[in-house]
């Protein structure tokens, strides 16, 4: 039998009203989210790793399929419990193509790339985009009207992510990174950070090591000048140079410490408290070479 001549499957008119009408369920049912492209920087040539940064953020409607919750397993491994936490986006193809035509690479693939990630400011998580399903559903009159984004939460290894949306940055900051102080000499410069900007080591062309202001104590009289830092990339030293990226202040490094007792430490930072109640109570007993036959083998 043939196929009824009165429907025609590729009729321009029905296929752009379809693709309307996702993108506007898209729009009315999604939320905002901000879509980050990833860029390479260096490849490491022995781990086989890339060094990525994230500078680019593109705010964009999706729609979240698993709305009860996110997806995922858990697993028990030797360093604790995995928890991975997948959710699945639908984001309509001309809005991102809209939204992502002054990107040239993204632009002539024609939809999103896995690796990149999406910022859901709702439970303030990043999700990297593991595959891209770009069949589902399938064709309907002949065309492709949205994408199906499968993705993880994002497991931060000292990526550079600096878009400029200040909110999402902070949040990725607090989460993504460790806590130093830095003890400042107050006669090696003048004036004062302020707390957010970014401040770095080294030269603008070349960072050593990159961080954020968390908070300042300005000195007071002959007081010495605390900073505390969330450090994202590389390590800073004694004698280095803070230098302020909003600020433009510039103040060299006599001290560093780990732990920082004027602000409280993130609860992932329980390393130093762990080992110190393991030496206070000794739980551990090392002495003993052969608990299980008292001696006898």
């Amino acid at each position: 039998m043939a196929v009824n001549p009165y429907f025609r499957r590729n009729n321009v008119g029905e296929q752009n009203l379809l693709e309307s009408l996702t993108t506007e369920a898209i729009k009315i049912h999604g939320h905002e989210m901000i879509y980050i492209p990833r860029e390479t920087v260096t490849e490491d040539k022995i781990l086989g790793e890339e060094i990525s940064k994230f500078k680019d953020a593109n705010r964009i409607e999706m729609y979240m399929e698993n709305a009860e919750g996110f997806d995922g397993e858990s697993d028990m491994t030797r360093f604790g419990l995995d928890i991975r936490e997948n959710c699945t986006f639908i984001v309509s193809k001309r809005r991102f193509i809209e939204v992502m035509s002054h990107n040239p690479t993204i632009r002539d693939l024609g939809r999103p790339r896995e690796g990149d990630l999406v910022y859901f400011d709702y439970p303030y998580n990043l999700f990297e985009i593991k595959f891209v399903e770009h069949d589902n559903p399938f064709y309907p009159l002949g065309q492709r009207y949205s994408f199906k984004l499968y993705c993880e939460a994002f497991k931060y290894t000292q990526e550079e992510i600096d878009t400029g949306e200040s909110d999402m940055d902070s949040a990725v900051q607090a989460v993504a990174t460790y806590k130093k102080q830095f003890t400042i000499n107050i006669s090696s410069g003048s004036g004062s950070y302020v707390v957010g900007e970014e401040v770095y080591a080294g030269t603008s062309d070349n960072k050593h090591a990159i961080g954020r202001v968390d908070a300042k104590f300005d000195p007071t009289g002959n007081a010495p000048y605390y900073l505390v830092v969330n450090v994202n990339k590389g390590n800073f030293e004694i004698g280095d140079v803070v230098r302020g990226v909003t600020s433009t202040v510039a103040y060299t490094i006599t001290a560093i410490s780990d732990t920082d007792t004027r602000t409280t430490n993130s609860n992932i930072q329980d390393n130093e408290a762990i080992d110190l109640e393991a030496n206070r109570d000794n739980i551990f007993d090392f002495t003993e070479r052969d608990p299980f036959s008292e001696g006898q083998y």
